[in-house]
This record gives structure tokens, C-alpha cells and sequence, in this order.
């Protein structure tokens, strides 16, 4: 099924490799498999469903340029496009689904306002995807859509795609509670080693290229695993919310006083917008109605206490002819 390197720098420890290659070049499509790598694919059960929900549902067309020749260069490129489509599609859906909880916590009208639901590097994560996501050309590309030869070429296209595909090979063992349950996908952490022999040998990056972006995309990891976390909570903050709003303890709650654990030391709570930006939203609501309720009592105590004041004496009188007659008495006594 597929054509082996027997060149010095396809393979320089014995091993054999895979190579995808093109019609005229290998530079064509220029990533680089080792063999136990394609066995352990073609023994995993999810991947194998992956390729024939692939197979049966994408139509794909090579184009011009990629029209190749032999069955195994094109089954080599499917393979590879198979393993991009593994890799990327499951981090365009987490970001989806933040966005769609991001909604929900901020009632945002802007685009701009999603980032305001996520904090540390789940925001600074968020907003990268936000913005490479942003070109439809992108999203393409992760959802690995048009000719195969395409696709694969594009995952050397600019730094962002790079920086992507990396942060998604570090992703690879990291499970996404947002996907469908099912047979899980193999670690494609070995792609990390195509990647880097495919960087080494394009004119446009260099052999130090791989290394240098080695701290981008591992921080990219980090932020999109933070965010995997954080968009867990919203969706349980935001579940726990919508039960509580329809029970009747909470109706009743709004009439009792703060405690002191929800107000900052003011005696008003502390509103900042993050994980559960709604709930405080909420919680400020029944602050302001107590408040409302409060002053009200207020107000009709006073003009009560106030019309009764003509009516009878005071304390502070009584209090006082009590004292006139105590210093008169002072003198009689020496």
C-alpha cells in the first residue's frame, strides 16, 4: 500500500519508512511515516471508523496539480489527509462549543465580548482560535475540505498552520468531553517527527525552524487544554443555574439577605465577568431586589416613628427632668 524510502535520509537508524510521495517530487506532499506507526493505525478501531465515515461521506477530488499516478501515492495521500482531519477537527469543535458557551454566560452582542467568559490561558487560547479560525479558508483546512494533495500542502501554507497542527499532535492523548463517545483515536503524537523532517526540508523554514516553535505550541497546548477545563465548568455552572432558577427555594431565596460570602466587604457583590458571569449577574439581581425591599422597610418605619412623635413624650425627655431634679437635690443634701 505504500512506497518505502530506501534513500540515506529517509532512514538512518535501519528503520523503514513510509513516505508520501508525488508524481514528479517528494517535496510534493512531504511528510514522512515510519512503519510501526501505519500498524499501529490499521489496528485501531477508531481510526479505521474514521477513514471509512471519511470514505463514504467526504467527496473528495484531486485536482490538477495532485492527479497521481499509482494507487499507492494516492493512498498514501488519503492517509495522511485522514490523520489531519483526526488531528484538527476535534480542536474546531471544542471551539465551537466555547463560543456557544460563551454566548450563553455573556449574552455578549459582540464577538469581541466571547473572550470576557474565559480567563489566563483559556482566554489567550481562545483568542488565537478566534482568529485563525476566522478565514474560512482555515476552517477548510481543518476540516481537511477539497483535494487531498491541497490539504496536506497547506499544513506548511504559513507559521499559524504550523503552530496548529503542532499544538494539535501535543493534544492528541488529551480527551475532548465535548466529542461523540465511541472508539477512541490513537495518540498521533508520532506525527510530531513528520512534522519536524517536513519543516527541515522546506526552503521557507529551515532545519531550526521546528525547535523554535517548539514554546508557541506548546503554550497553544496549555491554553487549549485550559479552556477544555474551563468550558466544563461553564457548562455545569450553566446547567446548575438553569435548575435552580426553576425551583421555588431560589424564588424565596431573593428575599433573604446576602450572606457574607457572596459581597466583597461594600455590601455589594463583586461582579466580574469569567466562569460564571451569569450566576453573578443573577446574584446582583437579588442583591438589588433585597436592597429595594430593605429601604422600603426603612422608609415606612420612619414615617411611622415620625408621626408618632407629637403624640407622647420622648425617652430623651423623661431622661432629661430626671437629671434637672437630680442636681437640684444636691445642694439640700450638704
Amino acid at each position: 500500500m505504500f512506497e518505502f524510502a530506501d534513500d540515506d535520509s529517509a532512514s538512518t537508524d535501519g528503520e523503514e519508512e513510509v513516505r508520501v510521495v508525488g508524481t514528479e517530487t517528494a517535496d510534493c506532499v512531504p511528510f514522512v511515516l515510519h512503519r510501526e506507526d501505519v500498524e499501529v493505525l490499521a489496528q485501531s478501531d477508531g481510526f479505521t471508523i474514521l477513514r471509512n465515515h471519511l470514505a463514504d461521506t467526504y467527496d473528495y477530488v484531486l485536482c490538477q496539480h495532485h492527479q497521481f499516478k499509482g494507487e499507492v501515492e494516492v493512498a498514501s495521500t488519503m492517509l495522511v489527509r485522514d490523520i489531519l482531519h483526526a488531528l484538527l477537527v476535534p480542536v474546531v469543535e471544542l471551539f465551537d462549543k466555547a463560543v456557544a458557551l460563551a454566548m450563553d454566560t455573556t449574552s455578549a452582542t459582540n464577538v469581541e465580548d466571547l473572550e470576557y467568559a474565559f480567563a489566563g490561558q483559556g482566554r489567550s487560547a481562545f483568542l488565537w482560535l478566534q482568529c485563525f479560525l476566522a478565514a474560512d479558508a482555515e476552517r477548510d483546512w481543518c476540516y481537511t475540505t477539497g483535494c487531498p494533495g491541497c490539504v496536506i500542502e497547506h499544513s506548511l501554507d504559513s507559521e499559524f498552520c504550523v503552530r496548529m497542527l503542532y499544538a494539535a499532535c501535543l493534544l492528541s492523548d488529551v480527551h475532548y468531553p465535548f466529542t461523540l463517545d465511541g472508539p477512541k483515536l490513537p495518540s498521533f503524537s508520532f506525527f510530531l517527527g513528520s512534522l519536524e523532517s517536513a519543516l527541515a526540508k522546506d526552503a521557507l523554514y529551515g532545519e531550526d525552524f521546528f525547535e523554535r516553535m517548539q514554546a508557541k505550541a506548546a503554550a497553544t497546548r496549555n491554553g487549549i487544554e485550559e479552556l477544555i477545563h474551563q468550558c466544563i465548568e461553564l457548562e455545569l455552572s450553566l446547567s446548575q443555574s438553569q435548575t435552580a432558577v426553576s425551583t421555588p427555594e431560589l424564588e424565596n431565596s431573593m428575599l433573604q439577605p446576602l450572606s457574607p460570602a457572596t459581597s466583597n466587604g461594600s455590601g455589594r457583590v463583586r461582579v466580574q465577568r469569567g466562569y460564571v458571569a451569569r450566576r453573578q449577574k443573577s446574584l446582583q439581581l437579588e442583591e438589588e431586589q433585597w436592597m429595594t425591599e430593605m429601604l422600603k422597610k426603612c422608609w415606612i418605619e420612619m414615617q411611622s416613628g415620625e408621626q408618632g412623635t407629637s403624640a407622647r413624650p420622648t425617652v430623651d425627655s423623661k431622661v432629661v427632668g430626671e437629671t434637672v431634679v437630680a442636681v437640684d437635690e444636691i445642694p439640700a443634701v450638704a
